[in-house]
């Protein structure tokens, strides 16, 4: 029996992400329940499966089979204010006000941890290390929502299978190595604001999948005494190579015929209103997490963690068109839209007091400033600095271990916007300068349920 369930989740730690909706904000809003409680603040905690990813040297804490499955659902409520685009000194377009249209949101997560002996131990997890998953208002109407035209729906979502070993080198160091095998996609859904310049209404859709990729996750864990433990983590950058289709979509029969006529007159034949693209320079970043861990006695303990993450490999978004008589539709090889993102650092607190045996009770705080400059800021990419709160109870039974999360996320304060935004004026082109004010909140619920054999 006990084998058959360890089967089944190794089985659905490859197969389960394919139907499921995936969504959390440029990077994770947490992984494990009692991690996210905790603010994140766990390198140097680590002692359940979601090690694999907080700092794979803490799996030797784990004394027995443990399987684990959860998820956390999120509820982003974001708006835009003021939108408006302004052409040569005359506004064109708004200002309009709009929010988001985001379902709720679902990231899961399973692991599993098998100690071979008292030094080495084995462990797999799936997680969603970083992701987004937003949706505005459709309208093709400029004048209800600009934004459409820049974006109004996008995705970017990594998943991943982490194989991970433990080992304990003696009482006070712990290393661990773990290989994230991963598969990404990437989307946006528009209104295509260059055609309806030319009076056509047309839904520009782009959809691209990275079939596989791979980081390493190395951790290493010390025990300074019983009541101080340090925790380092690194995670390694992982190559991405998305390739996916661009679509041309609602156009009538004499608009399919005009754009037709148009690229004809060009010297090329259009067929289908579709074309292959690859997207270049968008790599998923490396990290570095140190955290630091007091325990003072065995029912408190509280931790500070900083998370640095190398956003500044995202410099631009270099969209290749490879059918040539859609390159004369759209007039370019390639659309290249800069991004210039700049390296964070996140700082997370957690603490966590067990009033008995049974009982567990979290919160966490972590602070997390936009890797996202304001020359670069559109409707696809709508972040800002953050402020997160996350309150927790843990319930550690004899077999079982329920935990819970409660999480909530708030802008710092209203991201504006005047015409600076390279990205946003780039929807609009030629000589165009778009204007808004962006605030946004999410809430998180979340559970981990896991079973120790």
């Amino acid at each position: 029996m006990k084998r058959g369930i360890i089967l089944a989740l190794v089985i659905g730690l490859f197969l389960f992400p394919s139907n499921m909706v995936f969504a959390a904000n440029v990077d994770t809003y947490g992984i494990g329940a009692k991690a996210t409680a905790l603010g994140g603040a766990f390198a140097a905690y680590a002692d359940d499966p979601y090690a694999v990813y907080y700092n794979p040297a803490g799996l030797t804490q784990i004394k027995d089979k443990v399987v684990s499955v959860g998820s956390m659902i999120l509820n982003p409520n974001l708006k835009g204010k003021g939108f408006e685009v302004e052409k040569n000194g005359t506004v064109v377009l708004g200002p309009e006000n709009f929010e988001d249209e985001s379902p709720l949101l679902v990231v899961p997560h399973l692991g599993f941890v098998m100690p071979l002996n008292e030094k080495w131990t084995l462990a797999i997890a799936s997680y969603v290390p970083f992701g987004l998953h937003l949706r505005w208002d459709d309208t093709a109407n400029p004048f209800l929502n600009p934004a459409s035209y820049d974006c109004y729906e996008s995705w970017y979502m990594r998943m991943v299978v982490t194989p991970t070993v433990a080992y304990k080198v003696n009482d006070k160091l712990s290393v661990g190595f773990g290989v994230a095998l991963g598969r990404g996609s990437a989307g946006t859904y528009l209104n295509s604001y260059p055609l309806f310049q030319n009076g056509i209404t047309a839904r520009e859709e782009v959809e691209l999948t990275d079939d596989f990729n791979y980081s390493f996750n190395i951790g290493i864990m010390y025990k300074f005494t019983p009541k101080l433990t340090l925790g380092i983590t690194y995670r390694s950058m992982a190559d991405a190579s998305f390739d996916g289709t661009l679509k041309l979509k609602d156009l009538s029969a004499a608009e399919q015929a005009a754009l037709k006529a148009a690229v004809a007159a060009k010297g090329y034949t259009l067929t289908k209103f579709e074309t292959d693209v690859s997207l270049d320079d968008v790599n998923y970043p490396r990290q570095v997490q140190v955290g630091l861990r007091y325990a003072p006695n065995e029912k408190v303990s509280m931790e500070v963690d900083v998370v640095w993450t190398n956003w500044s490999i995202v410099d631009k978004q270099t969209l290749q068109i490879k059918d040539p008589a859609f390159q004369a539709l759209l007039g370019a090889k390639q659309d290249v839209i800069p991004r210039d993102w700049e390296d964070t650092k996140q700082v997370k607190v957690g603490i966590e007091w067990r009033p008995t045996r049974l009982l567990s009770l979290r919160c966490g705080y972590f602070y997390d400033p936009s890797p996202i400059p304001d020359h670069t800021f559109d409707n696809m990419w709508p972040d800002a600095d953050k402020k997160t709160y996350s309150v927790g109870v843990g319930l550690n039974l004899k077999k079982w271990t329920i935990d819970t999360v409660l999480q909530y996320t708030v802008t710092e304060k209203d991201r504006e916007i005047g015409g600076e935004s390279e990205a946003l004026n780039h929807a609009f082109r030629p000589n165009s300068q778009v204007s808004l004010r962006a605030e946004g909140e999410i809430w998180g619920a979340g559970i981990t349920i896991s079973y120790h054999f």
